[in-house]
């Protein structure tokens, strides 16, 4: 066998392992919302309902949601809880769970939850998970305690779950999301 052909069968060789080495699997984790877990209530915050275009400073009301996610895989792993409403206010809520654990999401309120992580991905820096709750939490708030209720806000919650970020052989695979379904949620 000549020279250049060793070297295009090494060359094939070498092409077919580095294909063959990253087939990513997915973390064994699924989030299931325990919906008897659900309670929702609103908390009235002075002087901190900025509105944007006058710049006077007023009261509102924002939600307190708690989510009862329970991970029924075998895998430990960290969910995202991502809430987005309809005037485009976002928040994420990461927290790790266990495999077969239930953990408790709830939307940022004093005292911070110190085993979440919360996130704003529309403020400028995403990272900025500091007070003042009021300027992070501006979207959330609401004129009247009604409309803070889940079933007349009714924001998107995705659940995003199964990340892995180099794994084997360096591989990376892309979160699974699933949707929450809040009509199953019960009424206040």
């Amino acid at each position: 066998m000549s020279i250049r052909h060793s070297a295009s069968l090494l060359v094939l060789i070498f092409a077919g392992l580095l294909a063959s080495c990253c087939e990513p699997s997915h973390k064994n984790s699924t989030p299931v919302s325990v919906d008897a877990l659900f309670a929702e209530s609103y908390a009235y915050d002075l002087d901190a309902y900025n509105t944007r275009l006058t710049g006077v400073t007023d009261s509102g009301y924002y939600p307190i949601y708690t989510f009862g996610i329970r991970n029924v895989g075998t895998d430990d792993d960290d969910f995202r809880m991502n809430i987005v409403l309809t005037n485009g206010a976002e928040i994420d809520i990461i927290k790790h769970v266990k495999a077969g654990d239930t953990a408790l999401f709830r939307t940022p309120t004093l005292p911070l939850d110190p085993s979440a992580q919360y996130i704003f991905p529309n403020f400028t820096s995403p990272a900025d998970t500091s007070m003042p709750l009021a300027r992070d939490y501006y979207g959330f708030f609401t004129q009247t305690p009604e409309t803070t209720e889940i079933h007349s806000v009714r924001p998107t919650i995705t659940i995003s779950f199964g990340e892995i970020y180099g794994g084997p052989e360096a591989c990376n695979t892309p979160a699974s999301v699933q949707t929450l379904n809040i009509d199953a949620l019960p009424h206040r």
